[in-house]
C-alpha cells in the first residue's frame, strides 16, 4: 500500500475514532447538575458509572493522540516533505524533462519495432513465396 493511501486510511481512522467518542460521550456520560436550584430530575439509565467513564475517556482521548501521532509519521515521510516549494518545483521539472527524454526513445523503439516486423513480413513472404515455387516444380 503506498504511502498516501496509508495516510488517507489513517485519517479515516482518526474521523471515525472522533465519531465513536463524541457517541459515547453522549450515550455514556451522566447527568451534571449545573444550577443547584434545579436538581436532576432524571438520570440517564445507560450512563456509566463516573470511574469508569473517565478511565473510558481516557483511553479515547490517548487512542486519539497516538493515531496523531501516526499521522503526524506518515506526513512526515511523503516525498517533498522537507524541501522548499522552489526544490520541488525544480524536481518536478526535471522528473518532466526526463520523462520527456524516456517518451522519444519509446517512440524510437517502437518505429524500430515497425521497421523490424515490416523486415520479418518481408522475409516470409519471400521464404513461403520460394517454398510454393518448388513445390510448384516438383
Amino acid at each position: 500500500m503506498d504511502r498516501l493511501t496509508q495516510l488517507q486510511d489513517a485519517i479515516d481512522a482518526m474521523a471515525r475514532m472522533f465519531t465513536n467518542s463524541i457517541y459515547y460521550v453522549h450515550e455514556k456520560s451522566g447527568m451534571a447538575e449545573l444550577n443547584k436550584d434545579i436538581p436532576v430530575a432524571q438520570p440517564k439509565i445507560q450512563a456509566d458509572e463516573p470511574e469508569v467513564f473517565q478511565e473510558n475517556m481516557r483511553e479515547l482521548a490517548s487512542d486519539l493522540v497516538k493515531k496523531a501521532k501516526e499521522i503526524d509519521a506518515l506526513i512526515e515521510v511523503l516525498p517533498g516533505v522537507q524541501q522548499t516549494e522552489e526544490e520541488q518545483i525544480d524536481l518536478l521539472k526535471a522528473l518532466e524533462e526526463e520523462n520527456r527524454i524516456v517518451n522519444e526513445e519509446y517512440e524510437a523503439a517502437v518505429k524500430e519495432m515497425e521497421l523490424v516486423k515490416q523486415q520479418i513480413n518481408q522475409s516470409l513472404r519471400a521464404i513461403a513465396d520460394e517454398q510454393s515455387q518448388s513445390t510448384e516444380e516438383d
